[in-house]
């Protein structure tokens, strides 16, 4: 093999394989979101069974993060990340065997998509060290490039396939290429099982005040971001009087935001001990977005949808950023990363509740949008203390 295929291999093929499993982590359900109406109406299921359906995964990505890191500790972080899209792929095939189907087939890629969620930035820093900033970004950025894809693709793949189940069972495609790309991966990386972290150990992150703070930031911005991708095209069509068509372009090139972002934001930020200024600097242009929709909804709703779209995309990854830097090794990493996903996520599916729930009991959007901004000062404050230039404790 000459050096220009060694160096490939080394240092491009590892990123190359964890950017195509992040490809895979958000489109599966963010697809679900634009077809609701035509899967309800497809499998006969009521509105409150599609609500269901929408907080699953957030759901099951809070119960199921902690158990990423002992699965990692026994089969090796690769192979647990490969074991994951596994699972994801399982899930998705289950997804499309009718209403019984639906519902535990989406329990089921959630579990898949909550262990990669974790431990793809333990891979990294576990392949690339004091480099993996920029990896990481370019995860996210994958992340929200799916994201994206998902709600965009959405309408076009059930008329490419005359259906909304058949639309959404071709993410199968994506997931069986990651799968191949880990899979050569992990035969490259034979790992040793380890002993699983000490339950203490486990728990520790929990009483730690700079880990609480950076799961805080996770879980806020978080509910911030999936209600966008629940409720902001509603909120358009309602309020902005834009069409369906324009709302879904709207909400998918707000989502997409956060791929070049998430590219720029976590090599740079991970440049300063502190990253106080980023915590500020991501929360501005989301507040000025909920603030434009509150107060002129129809004087600009694609500058709304764009800031909100800003905010929300530049906090995701500064979040992954923060559980890299407050952490001291790879195994830390994947702690806080499991207890900020498992707590953090929780706290999200909340929100796309919430907020649903508030417009159904005042008929109107500004109380959901009122709470949103109450959210982001929890974001703002939480992100403050996460940001100063101070280490989780090491027997955390």
């Amino acid at each position: 093999m000459t050096t220009a295929r060694r160096l490939s291999w080394t240092v491009l093929a590892p990123a190359a394989a964890l950017v195509l499993t992040a490809l895979c982590l958000r489109g599966p359900f963010a697809a679900v979101g634009p077809v609701l109406g035509d899967v309800g109406d497809e499998l006969s299921l009521s509105t409150g069974a599609l609500a269901v359906v929408t907080s699953l995964p957030l759901v099951c990505f809070g119960l199921l993060s902690p158990f990423a890191p002992a699965l990692a500790a026994r089969i090796g972080l690769h192979r647990a990340v490969l074991a994951g899209l596994a699972v994801l792929a399982v899930g998705i095939g289950l997804r499309s065997a009718g209403a019984i189907g639906l519902f535990a087939g989406t329990v089921v890629l959630s579990g898949g998509i909550a262990i990669a969620n974790v431990l793809l930035p333990a891979v990294a820093r576990a392949e690339y060290g004091s480099r993996s900033a920029a990896v990481v970004g370019a995860v996210t950025g994958s992340m929200a490039l799916s994201a994206s894809l998902g709600a965009g693709l959405a309408q076009p793949l059930t008329a490419l396939t005359g259906s909304a189940m058949g639309g959404l069972a071709l993410w199968l495609a994506p997931v069986a290429l990651a799968l191949v790309a880990m899979g050569l991966l992990a035969r490259a990386r034979p790992e040793s099982p380890a002993p699983p972290p000490a339950p203490g150990r486990r728990t520790a992150i929990l009483r730690d005040r700079v880990g609480l703070a950076v799961m805080a930031y996770f879980g806020f911005q978080s509910l911030s971001f999936y209600a966008l991708l629940t409720w902001l095209a509603a909120i358009l069509e309602d309020d902005a009087g834009v069409t369906p068509v324009t709302a879904g372009v709207l909400v998918a090139a707000a989502a997409l935001l956060g791929a070049p972002l998430s590219l720029l934001v976590p090599p740079l930020a991970a440049r300063r001990s502190s990253q106080v200024g980023w915590v500020v600097a991501a929360s501005a242009p989301t507040a000025a977005g909920i603030l434009g929709l509150l107060v002129a909804p129809d004087a600009a709703p694609a500058l709304w949808a764009v800031l909100y779209g800003l905010g929300t995309g530049a906090s995701f990854p500064l979040a992954m950023t923060l559980i890299l830097v407050r952490t001291r090794d790879a195994a830390q990493t994947g702690r806080l990363s499991a207890a900020s996903q498992s707590l953090g996520y929780l706290l999200a599916a909340s929100g796309p509740l919430a907020v649903g729930l508030l417009h159904e009991l005042t008929d109107g959007w500004t109380a959901s949008l009122l709470l949103l901004l109450v959210v982001l000062a929890g974001q703002l404050a939480s992100g403050v203390v996460a940001a100063r230039p101070r280490l989780v404790r090491a027997d955390a």
